[in-house]
């Protein structure tokens, strides 16, 4: 049995067509990820592109109402699910899901070109595995739109062509960048590589088209400014899309030590692989793979952090390197792999298990699929104090949304961003700094309920003085009404 189903499996590896690769890829994601359609939020950041992504439904540009350090294309995009399909939090996992999918089968086909389909395969199922498994990934992350669109410009320009596939991939990387901007270093770096390449073969084509390419992704990023420009508010698109990142990246210092392992063995596989040939420099598909993952690198070092969702954008570069060098080096592993990836498709979701476990249970003790203190706090206020308005959520903000409630706040879509003071300058409406807006919150606007992790601090461990603040006022005016899993509901005295 185990003999037969590995042939079939070869075979099939082997011989399908490229794009039945997309049918596995979006099918494989499905399963993985399904359960967690149903959770109430899988990180934070999704719910902060939600509340932005409803203003722009309601009419708004992003920013005006509602602020977060991103730029806009992502909340446009999340404005879509929103738009067609209402308040649907199955929608916006959806949106996820296809992303996941199409980023393991563009991995895929970087792969085939740079080592072989075996090699390709392989690369394309462990980014499958990343994309929707392991540091809660499993929701919708800026990072996983972004690479929907940098993957396959990346493609176009290896597969070179005619003039438009290189303006088209310009369009492309002007996208991935309008959804994550940390993304400009890493194509500086690939176009810098480029233009040292073009310059020292003294190769007019090749500067000719670079140059298209860069038009395309310049105009894209332009078109972002357009809507501003018509309604009068460039300055909020300067602010926000320009100077408040440059503010943020700013106040990032160092790499941590926790983090130089990672940085040292990417290295080191790097270094070796070109050394004893596993990786062929001479190899333009992966020459060029190998300038995007060093701006992806730089990137990550002058940010300063390396938070597991972060690493959606190097998973995939990566993995094309990974598999190239194996290819050279042990054949062997991606064709056991190709061979032995139905055992690997069962052994290795264990979290997409316990959430399956997670879903059945909550329907049969709630009657729901929905599950988490995010959908569960509402349901109380809803049950207990309907038509409530004057509610602040320090955590589980998607609660705004579902309760059709507004942050009282433009810094609120993520709890967060209220602690942040050099991005003051730059959010319309609000204080001086985290220190004012946080008692312009509780001493001016007085909510009725305030919404917290029940006995964890309001905001992370190195904003001490804005924690021991919102703690003191709790103690002090609050009582505890009550608590609904993880989350505790304050009832002004």
């Amino acid at each position: 049995m185990v003999r037969r189903l590995a042939k079939t499996a070869s075979r099939w590896v082997n011989s399908a067509v490229s794009y039945s690769f997309l049918g596995f890829y979006l099918l494989g994601s499905l399963l993985m990820r399904l359960p967690f359609f149903f959770r109430d939020y899988v990180d934070r950041d999704e719910s902060t592109f939600i509340l932005v992504a409803q203003t722009v439904v309601d009419g708004h540009l992003p920013y005006a109402e509602l602020w977060d350090l991103k730029p806009p294309l992502l909340f446009w995009i999340f404005s879509l699910p929103i738009a067609l399909f209402g308040k649907s939090l199955l929608a916006i996992r959806i949106l996820g899901w296809l992303a996941a999918g199409l980023i393991s089968f563009f991995t895929f086909r970087l792969t085939t070109r740079a080592a072989g389909r075996e090699a390709g395969f392989a690369a394309g199922l462990f980014c499958m595995f990343l994309m929707s498994l392991f540091n809660s990934v499993q929701g919708v992350m800026s990072e996983h739109l972004s690479m929907v669109f940098l993957l396959p410009a990346l493609l176009l320009l290896i597969r070179g062509g005619r003039a438009g596939t290189f303006l088209l991939a310009g369009v492309l990387a002007g996208m991935a960048v309008l959804c994550k901007s940390n993304l400009m270093v890493a194509l500086l770096i690939l176009g810098l590589s480029l233009l040292a390449e073009a310059v020292y073969i003294r190769n007019l084509r090749a500067l000719r088209l670079l140059a298209l390419t860069a038009l395309g992704g310049g105009l894209t990023v332009l078109a972002s400014f357009w809507p501003y420009l018509a309604a009068g508010q460039e300055s909020l698109w300067w602010d926000s899309v320009v100077r408040a990142p440059l503010a943020y990246s700013g106040q990032q210092e160092g790499v941590p030590l926790k983090n130089l392992p990672f940085y040292l063995g990417v290295g080191a596989f790097l270094i070796l692989g070109y050394r004893r040939g596993w990786l062929k420099w001479q190899e333009r598909s992966q020459r060029l793979v190998l300038y995007l993952l060093a701006g992806i690198l730089l990137a990550f070092l002058k940010g300063g952090k390396l938070n597991g969702h972060y690493l959606l954008q190097f998973y995939p570069v990566f993995l094309v390197l990974l598999f190239a060098g194996l290819h050279m080096k042990v054949p062997s592993v991606p064709r056991f792999i190709g061979t032995y990836f139905w055992g690997l498709l069962l052994l290795l979701p264990v979290e997409s298990y316990l959430e399956y476990g997670n879903v059945i249970g909550n329907y049969r003790a709630h009657g729901r699929l929905y599950n988490g203190e995010g959908v569960d706090v509402p349901e109380y206020m809803n049950d207990h104090h309907p038509g409530a308005e004057n509610v602040l959520f320090l955590e589980y903000h998607i609660g705004y949304w579902l309760m059709d409630l507004q942050p009282p706040s433009p810094a609120l879509t993520h709890p967060t961003n209220i602690c942040r003071g050099e991005l003051y300058p730059f959010i319309p409406g609000t204080q001086a700094n985290p220190a004012a807006e946080l008692r312009m919150l509780f001493e001016r606007r007085q909510p009725e309920w305030v919404v917290c992790r029940d006995g964890k601090p309001a905001f992370a461990k190195w904003y001490p003085e804005e924690n021991h603040y919102v703690e003191s006022y709790l103690d002090q005016h609050y009582c505890v009404e009550a608590r609904v899993g993880q989350a505790a509901i304050y009832k002004r005295l």
